[in-house]
């Protein structure tokens, strides 16, 4: 009776994990079902004679190390300057109809949007970190004028 109990939580938690993709969720699905393979050791006879030695095996040596491996499956890919979502595969360009306020905002955090003419514009951070590179090759230096407050 406690094993399936342990076994109905295990279950519940690996389901909710994965519905939810929330990543945290997998500590606790990890630790039951950890501790239903040790339930599940103390209730077999003897190694490889009856199902409680299988469910063992399948509970410490599978579900458990598939829960914490999940984890790190299910953590959320995020864009290092904007903190945005990075959706898998290429950003969405925005399309001269896809214009909701929504995909405008995107566009401000980051990524990339269309030009006026149709060719692909960079926001401002992009394009001033490509100016002061250039500039660095080239050898100009820009003599600094804001020193903020420790002047």
């Amino acid at each position: 009776m406690l094993l399936s109990g342990l076994i109905f939580i295990s279950v519940i938690l690996t389901y909710a994990m994965f519905t939810t993709r929330e990543r945290m969720l997998g500590y606790p699905c990890a630790l039951f079902w950890a501790i239903t393979g040790a339930q599940a050791y103390t209730l077999s006879a003897g190694p490889w004679l009856d199902a409680y030695f299988f469910t063992f095996i399948a509970c410490v040596l599978g579900m458990t190390i598939f829960s914490v491996l999940a984890m790190y499956g299910l953590r959320e890919k995020r864009d290092s300057i904007g903190d945005v979502e990075v959706s898998r595969g290429e950003p969405k360009l925005l399309e001269a109809s896809d214009r909701s306020a929504e995909n405008l905002k995107a566009a401000d955090s980051g990524f990339l949007e269309p030009g006026s003419d149709g060719e692909i514009a960079t926001s401002d951070r992009s394009r001033a970190i490509r100016a002061r590179a250039d500039r660095r090759r080239k050898g100009v230096r820009k003599p600094r004028t804001n020193y903020g407050e420790f002047k």
